[in-house]
């Protein structure tokens, strides 16, 4: 009777341990791909800020051109009196 404990054959070695380097490759890259994906968001994130400070400029600008109307009007207004 052969004694199998501790018996390993070179085919059950070598398929773990590509196993274990797929393993190892697809950790890699599903690391790269969150790094992508966060860098991904974080220029988004910077454009839409930029969006927003390009969006609070023309709104100061219309309303200091309100405020330019109501003086004008206002001025028109003390003329016709």
């Amino acid at each position: 009777m052969k004694n199998n404990k501790g018996y390993r054959n070179s085919e059950g070695i070598e398929s773990v341990s590509q196993a274990a380097k797929l393993a190892v490759i697809a950790g890699a890259i599903t690391t790269l791909g969150d790094a992508i994906a966060t860098i991904a968001a974080g220029l988004a994130l910077e454009d839409e800020l930029k969006e927003n400070e390009s969006n609070s400029n023309d709104i100061d600008k219309l309303q200091k051109q309100i405020d330019e109307l109501n003086y004008e009007l206002k001025q028109l207004k003390k003329m016709l009196r």
